[in-house]
C-alpha cells in the first residue's frame, strides 16, 4: 500500500479523520503526531466529536517505531474524556481523563487490516460509541450514523 499520513478536521461532521498506511519510520510517527495535535486545535471549545483512525496497511519499521506510536491515541483522546475500550488489554494503564477546552470525543472507529485482530477487538472492546472494521467506508458509514 502506497504511504499515507494525514489528519483532517470535518466540521459539519465534527469529525477527525487520521490515517497512516504503509511502511513508517519514527520520522513519519512524528510528523503525524504533529499534525494530529494541529488538527486537534481547530476543534472549536465546549463541543463533542467523533474520530475515525485508519490504520489499514500500517506497519512500523521496527518496535521502537510502534512502542512510540502506540500510545498516541490513547494519551490524545483521553484529554478529551475519551477511554479507549483496548487499553482493557493493560490493567496496569492508568490513564487519567481530562477535558481540554471543554471538548469531549464521543465516538471512535477503528481501522486494521488484521481481520482477526478486529474481530476479536469488536468482541471485546466494541460499544455503542466504539467500533472495530477492516474496511474504512464502512468505519466512515458508521461514524457518521453516530
Amino acid at each position: 500500500m502506497k504511504r499515507n499520513i494525514q489528519t483532517s478536521w470535518h466540521p459539519n461532521e465534527e469529525l477527525i479523520v487520521t490515517r497512516l498506511n504503509g511502511k513508517l519510520g519514527i520520522d513519519d510517527i512524528i510528523h503525524w503526531e504533529k499534525d494530529l495535535l494541529q488538527t486537534m486545535e481547530h476543534i472549536p471549545n465546549d463541543i463533542s466529536f467523533k474520530i475515525l483512525v485508519d490504520l489499514s496497511e500500517f506497519e512500523a519499521e521496527n518496535m521502537d517505531v510502534h512502542k512510540y506510536f502506540r500510545n498516541i491515541i490513547p494519551l490524545l483522546l483521553a484529554n478529551y474524556s475519551y477511554r479507549i475500550g483496548y487499553l482493557k488489554i493493560f490493567p496496569e494503564a492508568n490513564i487519567q481523563l481530562n477535558k481540554i477546552r471543554g471538548i469531549t470525543c464521543i465516538a471512535m472507529a477503528n481501522v486494521h487490516h488484521n481481520q482477526e485482530k478486529m474481530t476479536d477487538y469488536q468482541l471485546k472492546f466494541s460499544n455503542t460509541y466504539e467500533q472495530y472494521f477492516t474496511n474504512a467506508d464502512k468505519a466512515m458509514k458508521w461514524i457518521l450514523s453516530i
